[in-house]
Parts: structure tokens; C-alpha cells; sequence
């Protein structure tokens, strides 16, 4: 399967939680539909366009910062300092899965930007630092009872992931890979009857650091042998 492989540099980043008021929390990589949003200002879609997208990335180390904040009420506005959660010196791979036609758009449309990349708030630039068209296979993972060498194409013994990664946990199924659990947003709908209303699709989710080793069951690899787990 052919698929675009995104590498985006981020000096400081907020993906900010929903329902976080007293203090802005991030997740530890950007959830789906912050990726979903950029992908589809890029291709200045007008409706929901189906992606799947597989996200990975590290950072460097997380600090305080310190933002006024408005409130709006009525006719009245306030404003108080609040503290944030930031993201120093991130690295993100992502992975896209669409129809053809979709994926070289995207392509064409990053190499000729109008403006520059945010992701994550306004104010959260990114650089790209690599942009390619990668094939990505299947291989099945299972290290029981089985003698060693007695491995064929497509097979592995284990694999231990490189960087920290979402993984579905519909798609684990492995037990014995840990991680903090997420309910993340894929895209939204909106409610038919209550026009503005969005509805959101959700996926959830184990946010698993680098180091844990799957042992059993079928992974996804790209030509770097990175490790791709789709949200859908």
C-alpha cells in the first residue's frame, strides 16, 4: 500500500486537551483530528474528506508557560493568566492513507504553501522536514513456541517500537503492550437536527512510548521499517 510519510519539526507545541479549563494540559503527541484539520486546510477542503492517519513522535522535554486567557460573558470580557502546558523541540512522523488522487494533492499542496504550517495552536509553527511517498506491508509478529531462524518473508520475532506512538486499541493485540489511555477525535459531523452541533468520531487509543516490544500479532511498516497504526 502506498501511503505519504510526513516528518514535522516543532521548536514548542500545545495540543491542547478538551475540557482542561484551570490549566491547559497537552497530550504527548497531537490527536487525530489536529492532524486531520491541517491535512484538510491544505487540500482547502470544503466537507469531510476520509483519512487515515497513523501518528507518531517524540519531544525533548515539557515546561510551563504562563498566557492571559479571555473570558467572554454577555457583554463583558475578563482576562486571567493561566498556566499552560508546552511541548519543547518536537519530532512527529505521520502517515496518510488515502485515495491516490487525494495523497498527491496533498503533496503538491505542501511543496507550494501559501503560508507557513501551524499544528497544534496558531502560534505552534512547523517545519517540514521531510515529505514522502512510502509503500507500507504487513508482517505478523509471533515469538511462541516457534524455533529460531524458523522465520519466513513477513514474519517477525518481535518488533520494538522506535518512537512513541498512538495505537488503537482495537488494533493491540498484544496485552502485554502498555500505555496511558486516550479517547481521541477523528473528524466531526454535524447534527441534523441541531445544525451546529458537532458530532465527533472517536478513537480509542494507547499513547505507548518507545522501548515496548510487540510480540504477537500483525503490524504495519513502512520502507524505514517505522511502525504505522492507522486510526480507522
Amino acid at each position: 500500500m502506498r501511503v505519504l510519510k510526513l516528518k514535522l519539526f516543532q521548536e514548542t507545541a500545545c495540543y491542547k486537551k478538551p475540557f482542561a479549563f484551570k490549566i491547559t494540559e497537552t497530550y504527548p503527541l497531537p490527536p487525530y483530528s489536529t492532524v486531520n484539520g491541517l491535512i484538510h486546510k491544505i487540500l482547502e477542503a470544503t466537507e469531510h474528506i476520509p483519512l487515515k492517519i497513523s501518528v507518531q513522535g517524540s519531544y525533548e522535554s515539557i515546561f510551563n508557560n504562563y498566557q492571559t486567557t479571555y473570558f467572554y460573558k454577555k457583554d463583558s470580557i475578563t482576562t486571567m493568566p493561566m498556566n499552560s502546558h508546552m511541548l519543547l523541540n518536537v519530532n512527529l512522523i505521520i502517515h496518510i492513507s488515502a485515495e491516490e488522487e487525494i495523497l498527491k494533492k496533498i503533496y503538491d499542496n505542501m511543496l507550494n504553501l501559501e503560508e507557513h504550517l501551524s499544528l497544534g495552536r496558531k502560534e505552534d509553527l512547523a517545519r517540514i522536514d521531510d515529505l514522502v511517498f512510502t509503500e507500507i506491508e504487513e508482517f505478523s509478529v509471533d515469538n511462541r513456541n516457534i524455533e529460531e531462524n524458523d522465520y519466513e518473508e513477513n514474519e517477525l520475532v518481535e518488533h520494538s517500537i522506535k518512537m512513541p506512538i498512538y495505537i488503537p486499541k482495537s488494533k493491540l493485540i498484544d496485552d502485554s503492550v502498555s500505555g496511558i489511555g486516550y479517547r481521541l477525535n477523528n473528524y466531526y459531523t454535524n447534527d441534523a437536527v441541531h445544525d451546529k452541533k458537532r458530532i465527533w468520531n472517536k478513537t480509542d487509543s494507547y499513547y505507548v512510548e518507545s522501548g515496548n516490544k510487540i510480540t504477537y500479532g500483525d503490524i504495519l511498516l513502512d520502507e524505514d521499517m517505522d511502525l504505522v497504526y492507522f486510526n480507522i
